[in-house]
């Protein structure tokens, strides 16, 4: 791994400092940070850079004001630099579309916002915490449902104004892994002490341009045992696919595969049935998977990785191509 960046990180999860690729997750930035209505102060982002995820303690809630902030830290060696941040959303899902991330507008106007440190200076010194001078206002015209947010850091050293295209899932994930100032997060909350979760229309997208195949999984924390059942009633693919949850939740269950068209874009419904109710502050991890075989590009096989007990394909390697977390909490 290459730990030499010398500019301004956002994380992609909290062992992140700025090495590539990044290890997993890298879809639960605790630099994206939803903020409900309240004010992010530099006593709270600074005092919570190494945990807890200031995130999962403001669910987004429809109809009423969200912010979101986003935060970094400078590892210059040398002179102070700067950075403005653009933030994007797309429908949430197991394997999301890059191609449909939105512009999400600043508070005032806009959608582009500098990093600023406390006291308000745009000049960021090396090792200072910096946070977006005003926050992001998540769209109330967005319907209830689950999204992803990603944030780019555009800087003199490392100039990134625009999302690039990308053109396969392998060629996404690498630039996601690969690329310290952007970040990706996709956390929802539903409620606890129930055994039956329905989760609706979860993105899945192929963006390859070949028909691929693809493995959809589930663990999670302090889950009871019970089953995923993911389906889909789009008649170019069709599928309902189980797989099953284990005790303690520290394992993970995998469905069969299924092949999906190529450039394929759909949505999946998860239905969740547990033996006992969900534990307040359980985690749900969804997953999808590509298997890679032997004629697969490099770029996949570098990426791919091996993973015990998957039905039918117990010698593959899966490139993981999303995922999604839910967090448990008391209440709706």
């Amino acid at each position: 791994m290459n730990a030499d960046w010398d500019d301004i990180l956002v994380r992609d999860n909290f062992q992140d400092g700025g090495q590539t690729p990044t290890s997993d997750p890298v879809w639960q930035s605790p630099d994206i940070i939803p903020f409900g209505s309240g004010l992010l102060d530099f006593d709270l982002a600074e005092s919570s850079y190494n945990g807890p995820d200031l995130g999962l303690s403001h669910p987004v809630v429809y109809g009423q004001l969200n912010r979101f902030y986003v935060r970094g830290k400078s590892l210059r060696s040398g002179c102070p630099t700067s950075g403005n941040v653009r933030l994007y959303y797309v429908r949430g899902g197991l394997a999301p579309d890059p191609s449909a991330w939105t512009a999400i507008e600043v508070e005032g106007g806009g959608t582009v916002v500098p990093l600023v440190v406390r006291g308000g200076s745009r000049e960021i010194p090396p090792g200072r915490i910096c946070l977006t001078e005003r926050p992001f206002l998540w769209p109330s015209r967005l319907p209830p449902g689950h999204y992803c947010t990603l944030a780019i850091v555009d800087t003199p050293a490392h100039p990134l104004s625009q999302l690039p295209s990308f053109h396969s899932t392998a060629a996404y994930l690498n630039w996601v892994r690969y690329t310290p100032n952007a970040c990706w997060r996709n956390v929802d909350v539903i409620p606890c002490r129930q055994t039956n979760y329905v989760i609706t229309d979860l993105a899945v997208t192929n963006l390859n341009d070949t028909p691929t195949r693809f493995v959809f999984g589930v663990s999670g924390i302090d889950l009871p045992n019970g089953t995923a059942t993911f389906s889909n009633a789009d008649q170019q693919a069709p599928f309902s696919l189980t797989a099953p949850i284990y005790a303690p939740g520290s394992d993970e269950g995998y469905t069969r595969s299924i092949v999906l068209p190529a450039n394929y874009r759909g949505t999946v419904t998860v239905v969740i049935q547990l033996d006992q109710p969900l534990p307040c502050d359980a985690q749900i991890v969804l997953r999808a998977y590509n298997p890679v075989t032997g004629a697969a590009g490099e770029l996949e096989r570098r990426l791919a990785v091996p993973r015990a007990g998957v039905p039918g394909l117990q010698d593959a390697l899966f490139l993981e191509v999303g995922a999604f977390t839910f967090v448990a909490v008391d209440g709706e």
